[in-house]
């Protein structure tokens, strides 16, 4: 007979040990050991492939991690209705997945975490959620509620105030700007903003980009199911749009070198409305106000909620000084999101449309149709405005450059100068290679 819950906890002689896996790496161990350090897996991890084999199930060896994911989910190992070859054969090496986001999770914000501790009384902590559309924000609330709680806060208000809110009290789409504004959303008006620990997801910003083309939200930007991403307007966008012909239907004409990017306007509320000057602005904009914010947040990986998630789940908690749950129907151990994060009818797109854990595994462990449906210019464009050294403090990677013909040069109007842009992205005013 296996002891099902026995798969799902680590030995006695790790369960109480800090994560070794939590690090805000550089660049230098993110790129250089995504490849080079060789995994060692855990016994549970070694003992999961055994029992995959063990039912004839091939092709397991590089999914340790990724098998001890799915059981964090109650997906069980020895149940073929659970898990079959050709769900194996689709999901994710973890070769992979340290080749597309590293061999450590990245979490921007823990030197304040004591700063944030000293400063709020624990009866009076909140972890509240933010990041812009489809960045996860749902999915970091369910593994914080199923596996963090403020006990100082449970003594005091009761069993169910265990101190994880759904949003920050500003709106956990609004920039962090609003902090120190007047606005609040209608049910955390009386949260007081600064015993308020901000949980900030964000994520690779073209999957992003994908996610957008798919649910917009409150986004609205010209754009068509045959060209989304689309960070610069072709001639076919310009003649479908009004609004991109009185921005650029001159300058076919009369300039062609004006770089078209497509406007995104994101409407928060009926009172506030917000303009970006394309995906990459917009992106840009929302996290470095986070990232370069003067009170103490945290800002994590879509990605790292994934295929991290114990890791990241329970460095935030220890952050804001909370304890893993006891009573998540795991003893205490780590509970992953099985269905979809996101929910309700209200909630983020149709139902045909939202993915279960295993979807979201093969669908982002791979880091395939990322640059679906973008042009040249697009890849270009993006490699510009996303903000470089914001894609370098999360470790997120650009896609191969468009390549060129020989000696074929693109030109690009920028602050009224025609400068050209080098295949690494930025737009020079002189001819040298690109400076990644």
């Amino acid at each position: 007979m296996i002891d099902r819950h026995r798969l799902i906890s680590k030995n006695e002689d790790e369960k109480d040990a800090p994560s070794a896996n939590v690090d805000v790496i550089n660049k230098d161990n993110f790129h250089n050991n995504a490849t080079s350090t060789r995994t060692i897996l855990t016994a549970n991890q070694l003992q999961l492939i055994k029992i995959a084999k063990d039912r004839g199930l091939k092709n397991v060896d590089d999914r340790g991690p990724i098998l001890e994911i799915l059981t964090q989910a109650g997906l069980h190992i020895d149940d073929e209705d659970d898990l079959d070859q050709e769900t194996i054969d689709l999901l994710p090496t973890w070769t992979q997945i340290k080749n597309n986001y590293g061999s450590k999770p990245i979490i921007r914000g823990l030197e304040r975490c004591e700063e944030f501790r000293d400063l709020v009384e624990p009866t009076t902590r909140y972890f509240g959620i933010a990041g812009t559309f489809n960045t996860g924000t749902n999915l970091i609330a369910d593994l914080m509620k199923f596996n963090c709680e403020i006990t100082e806060r449970m003594e005091v208000y009761g069993i169910e105030s265990r101190g994880v809110r759904w949003q920050v009290p500003w709106g956990k789409h609004m920039m962090a700007r609003y902090r120190s504004s007047n606005h609040t959303t209608h049910t955390d008006k009386d949260v007081p903003k600064e015993h308020t620990l901000p949980l900030v997801a964000i994520r690779d910003p073209y999957s992003w980009m994908q996610s957008m083309c798919r649910h917009k939200y409150a986004a609205n930007w010209p754009h068509d199911k045959t060209h989304c991403p689309n960070m610069i307007a072709t001639k076919e966008d310009i003649k479908k749009s009004p609004m991109l012909q009185k921005m650029y239907n001159h300058h076919f004409r009369e300039d062609k070198d004006v770089e078209k990017l497509v406007p995104i306007k994101i409407n928060y509320s009926k009172e506030l409305s917000l303009n970006h000057s394309s995906f990459g602005h917009w992106y840009s904009e929302w996290y470095n106000d986070y990232l370069k914010a003067d009170f103490p947040r945290l800002m994590v990986r879509f990605e790292d909620l994934l295929f991290f998630g114990k890791d990241v789940t329970r460095a935030v908690c220890k952050c804001g000084g909370g304890i893993p749950r006891k009573d998540n129907g795991r003893s205490g151990d780590f509970t992953h999101v099985a269905e979809s994060a996101k929910k309700g009818k209200a909630a983020h797109g149709s139902m045909k449309e939202r993915t279960n854990l295993v979807g979201a595994l093969i669908k982002y462990g791979n880091g395939e149709h990322r640059t679906d449906s973008m042009t040249k210019d697009d890849l270009i464009a993006a490699r510009r405005h996303f903000d470089p050294e914001l894609m370098e403090a999360f470790g997120y990677r650009h896609p191969p450059p468009p390549k060129l013909k020989p000696m074929e040069v693109v030109m690009a109007q920028v602050g009224g100068e025609t400068v050209v842009a080098t295949d690494g992205g930025r737009y020079d005013d002189y001819h040298e290679g690109p400076k990644d």
